[in-house]
């Protein structure tokens, strides 16, 4: 018989079993060589972090015995590169009047093409690593993931400016990533 709904029958009760709080993150973004300045600024920038890989398969495929199917895991994934790395910023002034996160993003973006000389980035030069570590309300790591190479996917959205509104500027960036390393606590070899 399963166990009645009470605080004594729950192991996640009585263990104080602490939940997973989706604000307990760290994400550091080591652009490429070229990019210096303010990089440190980009940490305490980041409000919201989404697009982690997940479960890679690419679903299935069937066969058929007269009209009896049966199914298999695909052959191939979907995708092996982490393409969908979305990070959104809040933007700030610094006291030389300086965007200093939109400018590290953009010198980053220019690495890959510069719209105003065209010039075009090697992979070697445009390259840089993201590290996310992901933590309980004591600091204690439980998940970490580490993607590199990685690199701005796509142009910086623009500006959107409204005379009657009063938010603040964000940029969401979108990342791409050929290959990531995922720790866990628990983890299940195989």
């Amino acid at each position: 018989m399963a166990g009645l709904p009470h605080w004594d029958n729950s192991q996640a009760a009585t263990g104080y079993y602490e939940p997973v709080f989706l604000n307990q993150f760290e994400l550091i973004i080591t652009p490429p060589a070229a990019i210096t300045e303010n990089v440190d600024l980009l940490v305490e920038q980041v409000l919201k972090v989404s697009g982690l890989p997940e479960f890679l398969t690419s679903g299935t495929t069937t066969q058929s015995y007269k009209f009896a199917k049966r199914a298999y895991a695909k052959a191939t994934p979907n995708n092996t590169l982490v393409d969908n790395l979305k990070v959104t910023f809040e933007v700030n002034l610094n006291d030389e009047n300086n965007m200093y996160v939109y400018n590290t993003l953009r010198g980053w973006g220019d690495l890959i093409y510069d719209p105003l000389t065209g010039r075009q980035g090697l992979k070697r030069d445009y390259v840089g690593e993201i590290y996310l570590g992901i933590f309980n309300k004591a600091g204690d790591i439980f998940r970490e993931y580490r993607f590199s190479p990685a690199f701005l996917k796509e142009p910086l959205p623009a500006m959107s400016l409204d005379y009657n509104g009063d938010g603040f500027y964000q940029i969401e960036a979108t990342f791409t990533a050929d290959t990531y390393r995922e720790t866990r606590v628990g983890q299940i070899e195989v």
